[in-house]
């Protein structure tokens, strides 16, 4: 049997207080450690405030070059705690170096909820704001605005007591006529051109869909310009000729004041190259001759008329019309070829001139008073109608009547317009008949039937135009406000959309340009409208 051994200890009380001794030098350490566990949640904090606030000042001002931490400095801490904490800023230091070496924003990697709602910034892309507001616009009615004009006191309707802000109203007539412009929009990209933009959308917005060769019908793609007249508006109270250039980007403006201004053709600001001031000569028809170097304007008060000799800058007055005994100089035409230019008389005659002499040549005569008349594309034939109702085609060259026949249900004849394949004539009741030019040459018949019957106007028509290429035929009344039609051809529709809800005034006179990029209605408030038809690229 095993014998159990027993151990006495007789030194138990040295034993406690070595123990206690052990306690006591073990203390010093633990309350070490705890001091560094201190620290080092210190240090992460400092660290994480140093990162926030370099997020946010890069985020207001950019990022600097280099990059500094904020480190804390607490004169307490012993020179190895100072060590420690230099080395960790070094790590956070290259820590934040290698971030930087990627340029990404600080803005997306802060909190929402720190600095996002009190600078009212979002996550995505921000809202920019117009540059300049004026508080004061708030405060201007169209009442207001209205109380200040001296003419037509008490006539001007709903503007008188209207209570609308005066900024908006033109706002929304602006965007009715023309739409919101792309760049008037806040939210627009940066690296936008507005000049260009412009440039874009009046010469060739349709480019981008591939051009068509010929003109649709339906609606017309086209943008209202300012004023050809935009820089004076000093040509007279009444426009009555409107014309391009016949090889330069020029207008011409022409008012019952017996001013003549001609104006750069650029879309944007028209400016005005030149005036001309006939004294005492109220102008009713002004037009290029046919090489661009001469205006011929024309007066139903006088029998002579003026020519503006562009190169040399003269005026000529030329007398000869005195030869026919007439009164009155107001309507011409003048041929494309530049040879002739051929004067409405009185009792039905038709008054032919040199163009280059300005000598008087021969007469033509109606039945009846002559109202109308133009020349045939290749300056061949004379087209005249008058008050019989009747249709006059001369030869020009051996000075006879090829034909005549009865416009179909017209009583008065009151204009008149060719092209190449068409013949229109418009009647005092606002009727407007197509012919076919080919079929009319035949002389078949005295009585034809026109190829179309058009009714959208039904007050007295007083001008017709065919643009360039013979696809849009121009009409208008000047006894109705915004009297105006275009007509596309061949299929004689016409275009829904034109001249829309912007208010033409009386159309005194209608003109398209050269290449029939541009299209002009002058009016009885002194203004020449000027339109860009998308369609064509040239001017």
């Amino acid at each position: 049997m095993d014998s159990l051994g027993f151990f006495i200890d007789t030194g138990g009380q040295e034993e406690d207080t070595n123990v206690k001794n052990d306690q006591e030098e073990v203390a010093p350490m633990v309350e070490d450690e705890v001091m560094g566990a201190k620290d080092a949640q210190t240090e992460a904090k400092q660290r994480n405030r140093a990162r926030t606030e370099r997020s946010l000042s890069t985020f207001l001002f950019g990022k600097t070059v280099v990059d500094t931490d904020y480190v804390h400095d607490d004169g307490n801490d012993t020179e190895e705690d100072e060590g420690i904490e230099s080395e960790n800023v070094d790590e956070s230091e290259d820590e934040e170096k290698e971030k930087d070496i990627q340029p990404i924003s600080a803005q997306p990697s802060m909190p929402d909820d720190i600095f996002g709602s009190a600078l009212g910034v979002s996550g995505g892309k921000r809202k920019r704001k117009a540059a300049w507001v004026d508080k004061e616009d708030s405060e201007v009615l169209v009442k207001d605005v209205t109380a200040t004009f001296t003419k037509a006191v008490g006539k001007h309707g709903e503007k008188e007591t209207s209570i609308e802000q005066y900024g908006r109203s033109l706002s929304r007539k602006f965007k009715s006529v023309v739409g919101e412009p792309t760049w008037a929009s806040l939210d627009k990209k940066e690296d936008e051109d507005s000049d260009e933009e412009f440039l874009r959308e009046t010469t060739d917005l349709v480019e981008k869909k591939g051009r068509l060769e010929n003109l649709q019908k339906g609606t017309l793609q086209f943008r209202k310009l300012k004023d050809m007249n935009y820089s004076t508006h000093k040509e007279g109270a009444v426009i009555r000729s409107t014309e391009f250039h016949p090889t330069s980007t020029v207008g011409m403006v022409a008012g019952n004041n017996g001013t003549v201004s001609l104006f750069q053709i650029d879309g944007k600001e028209n400016p005005k190259i030149q005036t001309v001031n006939f004294e005492n000569f109220p102008i009713k028809t002004a037009k290029f001759s046919a090489n661009g170097n001469e205006i011929i304007v024309g007066s139903q008060h006088h029998p002579h008329f003026f020519v503006y000799d562009m190169m040399i800058g003269k005026t000529i007055k030329v007398p000869c019309l005195n030869k026919t005994t007439e009164h009155n100089t107001q309507k011409f035409e003048v041929s494309g070829d530049g040879k002739l230019i051929a004067f409405i008389g009185r009792f039905g005659f038709i008054h032919i001139i040199s163009a280059r002499t300005k000598e008087f040549l021969r007469s033509f005569k109606m039945n009846d008073s002559c109202q109308a008349l133009k020349f045939s594309p290749d300056s061949s034939s004379l087209y005249s109608t008058g008050e019989g109702g009747e249709v006059y085609i001369w030869d020009l060259r051996s000075s006879a009547c090829l034909h005549k026949f009865a416009d179909s249900g017209c009583l008065s004849g009151t204009a008149v317009a060719v092209s190449s394949h068409h013949l229109a004539t418009g009647s005092s009741s606002g009727v407007v008949n197509v012919y076919n030019v080919n079929n009319i040459a035949k002389a078949a018949t005295a009585y034809p039937q026109p190829d179309k019957v058009i009714l959208n106007l039904t007050t007295q028509i007083e001008d017709l135009v065919f643009n360039p290429t013979g696809e849009i035929l121009a009409m208008s009344s000047m006894e109705k406000e915004g009297a105006v039609k275009l007509v596309h051809f061949p299929s004689t529709t016409v275009f829904s959309n034109f001249p829309g809800s912007f208010n033409l005034a009386r159309a005194n006179s209608l003109s398209f340009s050269p290449g029939g990029g541009y299209f002009s209605v002058g009016n009885n408030k002194g203004a020449a409208n000027l339109y860009r038809v998308n369609h064509y690229k040239e001017y």
